[in-house]
């Protein structure tokens, strides 16, 4: 009903009958919603509320984030405690399922604050930590869903970007590089979200010879604390150990980095010879088959004819769509397209 149609039909209702609508409508509206646009200003004094030509909106108030830290650290304790999944006294049932409006919230308010001063370190500090809470969840259940990034309804990739964007953009040093880098390895991804796809997105923020230099090296340092911990596992009591899987992982997760730096810095053998030297898995030919899928992402055709008669030279037997697409590159001086990967005779 436009608001001219309602002004007309008002006019055939008395004062009684104006008092019910009034008082009906006003339980009928949501108290969020009488909030924020001040419905209780406009029935104490109509006129004041008219000449303002505005409500109080909350929304337009300045975030504090001194106010919203402690309510932040309380959410997340409650998260890990589990206390959103399953039956506790500390939230109540029908309050569980709002977790994920409490997570947009918050994340709106956060990207609102400036990244400059101190509030606005905070306020990354505190969107790193519940995009690290997120990202936990999508391996271990802290609510009743294994997918929490589309539950509060963004891309891992979108959030981390954010995240990373705001830490680099006050200058990009030796501990912020460090710390994104171990968030990119130690991230539970969602079953949308690939490893590397986050690790495209550390790379899009690194828009300088010299950023991606230092990731390099302090991605190398990482490398050799989990080369060093290996060694020193046996001594270490079982909770404290990182199991030979996770440790490869994030290993092989670091070989991808400076991999892949070294090819944003058309340094192509040194990227090659480090992935040849340090990516480890339990067949030479799945190695074989990362590298060329890597260098066939940058096109870099020669480079793969290479490596492919590289390995064959040492007795690698590739796999049958490596041997195809080999042929195929020969033959067209290109990649085949990817569904033509599945054909058995290119």
């Amino acid at each position: 009903m436009l608001i001219s149609e309602l002004r007309e039909m008002i006019k055939a209702y008395n004062e009684a009958e104006l008092r019910l609508i009034i008082a009906e409508m006003y339980k009928a509206m949501p108290k969020k919603l009488r909030e924020e646009k001040a419905i209780d200003t406009l029935v104490k004094n109509s006129e004041k509320y008219t000449k303002s030509g505005k409500t109080n909106d909350s929304r337009n108030e300045p975030v504090d984030v001194y106010v919203l830290k402690p309510q932040i650290e309380l959410f997340m304790e409650y998260a890990y405690k589990q206390y959103y999944l399953a039956p506790n006294s500390m939230i109540h049932k029908k309050d569980r399922p709002k977790w994920r409006f409490v997570v947009k919230g918050y994340i709106k308010d956060l990207q609102g604050v400036s990244i400059y001063g101190t509030e606005g370190d905070i306020a990354t500090d505190l969107l790193f930590k519940l995009y690290e809470m997120l990202s936990y969840a999508c391996g271990y259940y802290l609510f009743r869903t294994d997918n929490p990034f589309r539950s509060i309804g963004m891309d891992q990739t979108e959030l981390l970007y954010t995240v990373i964007a705001r830490r680099f953009s006050s200058g990009i040093k030796q501990d912020k590089v460090k710390a994104v880098l171990e968030s990119v390895i130690t991230s539970n991804v969602d079953r949308e979200t690939l490893s590397s796809s986050l690790i495209s997105v550390l790379i899009q923020n690194l828009k300088s010879s010299e950023s991606k230099e230092m990731a390099i090296e302090q991605s190398k340092l990482l490398m050799d604390g989990f080369m060093r911990t290996k060694q020193t596992a046996l001594k270490m009591k079982p909770a404290t150990r990182h199991s030979d899987y996770e440790r490869k992982e994030k290993i092989n997760k670091l070989v991808e980095i400076v991999f892949r730096l070294n090819i944003e810095l058309s340094e192509y053998d040194k990227a090659i010879q480090f992935y040849n030297k340090y990516h480890n898995e339990i067949d030479a030919e799945i190695n074989l088959f990362i590298l060329l899928k890597w260098l066939e992402a940058y096109e870099l055709k020669a480079l793969w004819l290479r490596e492919y008669d590289r390995a064959r030279k040492n007795g690698v037997q590739p796999r049958i769509i490596l041997s195809n697409v080999y042929e195929y590159v020969k033959k067209n001086e290109c990649f085949p397209e990817r569904g033509l990967y599945l054909l058995e005779d290119i």
